[in-house]
């Protein structure tokens, strides 16, 4: 999240040591590409420290607390996500292509696969897919997730590891921001 939120603090330095972005967003014809643009640089900032900051504590030894802990960590990604977005399609036009099988792909799908439908997915899978997250689920470098799949009929335990998950997406998400700098700095010198 280093990486993501010193792309930010950039972001944040050359608008306001600009004063074309400033007029450009001011104009009541972009003020919701203002607000798309304010909103999500908070966004971006408020998830980023707490996931680093959270990162370096941690999950608690709390088996309730460490539960809502993780859902808490991946929420506030998929939140980050949506706020990179809004802010590329703000000053660059668009929204970001994100490769399919990136860290950042992962994530959601991590994400989704745990807690979208964990009682019944079926939306991108062949088959209804179960799945469960114990309270003993791991910690940042192992977390293990229960998932039953009636495409096999088999119950696996899957690993993975999210810190070095998150670590792959904030080089990929500041890579996103980085092309939301030179916009903004081609655009609005």
């Amino acid at each position: 999240m280093k990486q993501v939120l010193n792309v930010r603090t950039a972001i944040y330095d050359q608008f306001h040591g600009s004063s074309a972005g400033p007029a450009f967003f001011f104009r009541s014809e972009n003020a919701d590409a203002y607000a798309a643009y304010y909103t999500s640089m908070y966004l971006i900032q408020d998830a980023g420290e707490a996931v680093l900051t959270h990162m370096a504590k941690g999950f608690s030894p709390d088996p309730m607390q460490a539960y809502l802990e993780f859902w808490g960590v991946m929420q506030a990604i998929d939140i980050q996500q949506d706020a990179i977005f809004q802010v590329h399609n703000a000053v660059v036009g668009s929204v970001p292509a994100i490769q399919s099988g990136s860290a950042w792909a992962q994530l959601r799908d991590t994400r989704h696969l745990c807690a979208g439908h964990p009682a019944n997915r079926k939306h991108g899978v062949p088959a209804p897919q179960r799945t469960f997250m114990g309270r003993g689920f791991g910690n940042y470098d192992r977390i293990q997730y229960e998932l039953w799949d009636a495409s096999t009929g088999q119950i696996t335990h899957p690993v993975f590891d999210l810190r070095q998950m998150i670590n792959h997406y904030d080089s990929e998400a500041s890579a996103v921001l980085g092309s939301v700098l030179s916009a903004m700095k081609s655009k609005w010198p």
